[in-house]
């Protein structure tokens, strides 16, 4: 008889689970910190390989002095945004920053990383322009196979770089914001 009383006593409380900010971090450091890890890495070699980009243009679009500027300008300026962004990334620290600071760091870099893409959008189609239009104009004996071959292989490399975005970045970030919504409904519902 007491064990039914205390049963149903304890089935009409309104029992709501306290969590500190501790756990709650630990919540989004399972499946968030291993992303974030993958995606600052992924930063850190984004920006190795621009620095090796800038002799390889060198080496490449240097028969066009106007191409290879702005090649090594794009290059530079790529590789400071580069180094803004792992900043950002390093500053996101998930044991002793709310939820909230997390957050508003993480909604940064995705933001940042849709103009980013943007951008490159914009810059590869500038920058195909650019070297196709020198390329085929100087080589008009063979325009046709040339334009063939530049349209097919610009249009692979466009497609890769879809495929990258895509694999390294947006699906990590993807696993991040299911974290901290994860984290931020758990909140809420503890709260109410």
């Amino acid at each position: 008889m007491d064990l039914d009383n205390i049963k149903k006593d304890w089935q009409g409380t309104n029992f709501k689970p306290t969590i500190d900010e501790e756990k709650i971090i630990k919540m989004v450091d399972n499946k968030g910190q291993s992303a974030l890890a993958r995606i600052l890495r992924y930063e850190k070699m984004g920006a190795v390989v621009l620095l090796f980009c800038i002799p390889l243009g060198y080496g490449v679009f240097s028969k066009y002095w106007e191409v290879l500027a702005f090649y090594i300008l794009s290059a530079i300026l790529g590789l400071t945004w580069q180094v803004c962004k792992i900043g950002k990334l390093k500053k996101i620290d998930m044991l002793h920053q709310g939820i909230t600071e997390i957050s508003g760091d993480f909604y940064w870099y995705r933001k940042a990383m849709i103009k980013e893409f943007t951008i490159g959008l914009i810059w590869f189609v500038a920058f195909a322009v650019i070297w196709g239009g020198f390329e085929l104009v100087n080589n008009s004996e063979h325009f046709l196979s040339h334009w063939v071959v530049f349209v097919v292989t610009m249009s692979i490399g466009f497609l890769l770089v879809i495929w990258i975005y895509k694999k390294l970045y947006w699906n990590n970030m993807k696993k991040i914001e299911d974290s901290i919504k994860e984290v931020e409904e758990f909140e809420k519902d503890n709260i109410e």
